[in-house]
């Protein structure tokens, strides 16, 4: 499957949109927490900077939202989820846990099926890792 560029673009965006939600809620949690044993309001309030945030991490973090079964469709060759997964290699957004999310896809797509014109954007990647990283020790 190939998508146009216009909607690689989008999917893009979409992600750093969705990355500064994110951080836009995470950032809600720590402003809420240093004033939750203030009164039952302000713990309230922290509870649900909590549970919001909680509530659409896995939605915000992958564009399409996250399901368990992401990183098999990445190993499976999926045409689709594979372009998600490059285009959040690609763009590399930060929020909390992205590193995480980034290195797990990473490995994925190390060992996944594409066509060449996937291949090539993945080579890209990986070669735009410090050296040292891509033998797994720290630069």
């Amino acid at each position: 499957m190939q998508i146009g560029m216009h909607q690689r673009e989008q999917l893009r965006t979409m992600m750093i949109e969705n990355a500064a939600e994110i951080n836009r809620l995470h950032r809600r949690i720590h402003e809420t927490v240093k004033r939750r044993s203030e009164s039952e309001k302000r713990g309230l309030e922290w509870q649900q900077a909590c549970n919001e945030f909680h509530r659409r991490y896995s939605e915000l973090w992958i564009p399409g939202g996250s399901d368990t079964g992401f990183y098999e469709r990445i190993l499976e060759g999926d045409p689709a989820t594979i372009e998600v997964a490059l285009c959040f290699l690609e763009v590399r957004p930060y929020f909390f846990r992205s590193g995480y999310h980034w290195k797990t896809i990473l490995q994925k797509c190390k060992r996944a099926h594409m066509d060449a014109d996937q291949a090539e954007r993945f080579a890209r990647c990986w070669l735009s890792m410090p050296s040292g990283r891509r033998l797994g020790t720290r630069v």
